[in-house]
Order: structure tokens, then C-alpha cells, then sequence
């Protein structure tokens, strides 16, 4: 009955309307997003509006939830693998990412060389620290060796160099795995 008279007064609106196509009004329509070149849509939106991210999925575009055949779909072949006989641990080495897999599953993804950004969730992150609070809110904890943020079984910890604290790596993990 509401759907009969909603169409009802749709159409009764609709009829006060001219209806050749010369005397319809132009309509301004403002797009609220612009067309942009490959180029433009390939930069990366740091700290996109300063959003918190309340879980952590992935690193570099692998997850928490990858296998070694998704990881290798994703990443492709990787330059080194090396297994650690101690913690039963296999690392695949990639130009941007190590992987840390432990029976077939993914548990760690270590990024090193002092990276400026990273790229969680899919997003890209300044790792400057105004950025940090606003993404990821104040430290779980705060180590010699850097900064710990926890969601769930998941957590980033941002490696700092003891003396200067300058960043010379980030790891995100599961919780459950160390």
C-alpha cells in the first residue's frame, strides 16, 4: 500500500513537469569526485584523512590469513627463501617485504631499510609520527626497540634504532605466534 502511494505522488510531481525536451530545465549536476589520469590514481593517499584503523590485515599486500601458494600468487617468485631449523619459521625474501611463514601459513611480513611509508590494508601510511597517532592512536607499548599496536591477534610493532630512533623497520605479526 505505501509502495502504491509513494508511485502515486511520484507521478503527480512528475506530471506539473513540461514535457518536450526544449522547455526542460538544464540541471548543474557537481560530481563529487573528478576523473583522474593512471598516473594520479597510482599515488598513494597517505594517512587518507587521518582515519584510525582499527584492524590490521595486511602489510605490503600480504595478510595474516595468506597460505605460501597465495603469498606466491601475490608477490610472485621470491628472490631467497631461508629456513630457520630453531623456530621452524620459512622466510621468502622479496625486494620490499620478507614473508615469515610458518606450516604454509603466514605469520609475520618484515619490512626493513628505514621505510618512510608502509602499506596497510591496502593503504599507504607516512610512518611520521603525527601521522602514527592519528592512524593508529598511542602505542600498546613502547619498547627500547620501538613501538608496539595491537588490534585483536594482530599487531604492528615499528622498529626504532635505540640511539637516534629513527625507523629501521616495521613487522606486523600474530599475536598468537610469538
Amino acid at each position: 500500500m505505501l509502495n502504491i502511494m509513494l508511485l502515486l505522488g511520484f507521478l503527480t510531481a512528475v506530471s506539473h513537469y513540461p514535457t518536450t525536451v526544449d522547455s526542460i530545465p538544464q540541471l548543474s549536476v557537481k560530481l563529487a569526485f573528478s576523473p583522474q589520469s593512471s598516473s594520479e590514481r597510482s599515488v598513494p593517499d597517505e594517512n587518507k584523512a587521518a582515519s584510525p584503523i582499527d584492524e590490521f590485515h595486511s602489510m605490503g599486500d600480504v595478510t595474516l590469513h595468506d597460505d605460501r601458494e597465495s603469498v606466491v600468487q601475490k608477490k610472485g617468485r621470491p628472490l631467497s627463501i631461508h629456513k630457520n631449523a630453531y623456530s621452524g619459521y620459512t622466510e621468502y625474501q622479496y625486494a620490499d617485504i620478507t614473508v615469515g611463514l610458518y606450516e604454509d601459513l603466514v605469520y609475520y611480513v618484515h619490512i626493513a631499510a628505514s621505510p618512510e611509508k608502509i602499506k596497510v590494508n591496502g593503504r599507504w601510511l607516512s610512518l611520521q609520527k603525527p601521522g602514527l597517532d592519528q592512524v593508529f592512536g598511542e602505542p600498546d607499548y613502547v619498547a627500547e626497540d620501538g613501538d608496539v599496536y595491537i588490534r585483536d591477534l594482530a599487531a604492528i610493532k615499528i622498529y626504532r634504532d635505540p640511539e637516534t630512533r629513527g625507523i629501521v623497520g616495521v613487522d606486523l605479526f600474530d599475536t598468537i605466534a610469538f
